[in-house]
């Protein structure tokens, strides 16, 4: 008995549609007309599909009435937003100068500001689609100075680095200390919903003090395990990147501003008629600049977090083991320790804890 309602062409659509759409109100516009092409009764229909009568009349009048064109389309409108456009705007403005801990603090500056009332649920999809992400803060220096850095990076380190990739007699090295804690380094990681992982940590404050020097372009590293840095120390290490140079010229050393890279001791062995050492000091407060940095962010990601070392001597091994097996981390350090620098120091964002 086909043929009651739909015409040959659109019977066979609607039967090659069906095997490619969902379950969408299209699929069921579709279904209930080819059961009533069929001969069913609308009641019979709506029994089968377990929608009423009524939708299936609707459905046969929307395709009386429009085709193959009205039952396709689906015509539902969103509820136009809450917020206008002025003060969506307001809205990113006063997130791009303050962050909020929680969806229902931006609420509470939504509701005191326009007097309208939002849920932290649509609060929160509000703000992804003003493009706001929840995140952590970056802790940076407050008084680091964003032109001093540009300035050193383009008129001092970038053409240093450049120097030594072009001459291998004028090597670069980024020097910097680390001390990381025999403790537990937490850090996020995959666990299952509902289940608490547990880090155990240790008692005590001892550390594990390490000199370092990176090469560019050769990202090679030296370390020197030391007990304390002072200027005694600093020299002893610059003597041991010198002796790592015979045939270096000159060997240009990036520190940083610490008491001990400037010592008298320190001033004294670099002033020396034959020394090929030489130190160029970053400005202030600008650690980002001191291509070491990541290394050691990238040592202690590897070998820190989230693990447990049941004993000292643990610890130490696993921090040596790092240093002494370097070259099964080299593709993802050659990404990471690149010539491409970013700079601190604009406006900081405030927090609100409101």
């Amino acid at each position: 008995m086909a043929g009651v309602v739909l015409t040959p062409e659109d019977r066979a659509f609607f039967l090659a549609m069906l095997r490619r759409h969902g379950n969408s109100a299209v699929h069921r516009r579709m279904n209930a007309l080819l059961l009533l092409d069929d001969g069913w009764t609308a009641e019979r229909v709506a029994e089968a599909l377990f929608i009423d009568a009524e939708t299936v009349r609707a459905h046969r009048r929307l395709y009386a009435a429009e085709g193959r064109a009205g039952v396709e389309r689906l015509a539902y409108v969103g509820h136009a937003p809450v917020l206008g456009e002025a003060q969506a705007a307001e809205v990113s403005a006063e997130l791009s100068g303050r962050v909020y801990l929680t969806a229902k603090a931006v609420c509470g500056f939504v509701a005191a500001r326009f007097g309208l009332a939002y849920t932290p649920h649509a609060m929160a999809r509000l703000l992804g689609r003003l493009g706001f992400v929840w995140k952590r803060p970056k802790v940076v220096p407050a008084k680091a100075d964003a032109a001093a850095q540009r300035a050193f990076r383009d008129d001092t380190l970038l053409p240093l680095m450049a120097q030594a990739e072009a001459d291998p007699a004028s090597p670069l090295l980024f020097v910097d200390a680390t001390h990381p804690a025999y403790d537990a380094h937490p850090a996020s990681g995959w666990v299952r919903r509902g289940a608490r992982a547990v880090l155990p940590s240790n008692h005590g404050r001892v550390n594990v003090t390490l000199n370092g020097a990176l090469s560019w372009p050769a990202r090679e590293v030296i370390t020197r395990e030391a007990t304390k840095i002072t200027g005694a120390e600093m020299v002893a290490f610059f003597a041991q990147i010198e002796a790592r140079y015979p045939l270096a010229r000159t060997i240009t050393l990036i520190a940083d501003n610490a008491t001990y890279n400037r010592a008298a001791v320190v001033r004294e062995w670099l002033a020396r008629p034959d020394c090929r050492v030489r130190v160029v000091y970053l400005p202030p407060y600008a650690p980002n600049l001191n291509l070491i940095e990541r290394l050691w962010w990238f040592f202690k990601k590897k070998a820190l977090w989230n693990t447990h070392y049941p004993s000292l001597a643990d610890f130490r091994a696993a921090v040596r083991g790092f240093f002494d097996n370097l070259a099964q981390w080299k593709p993802e350090l050659a990404s990471l320790l690149t010539n491409r620098f970013h700079l601190i120091g604009t406006k900081p964002t405030q927090v609100s804890t409101a």
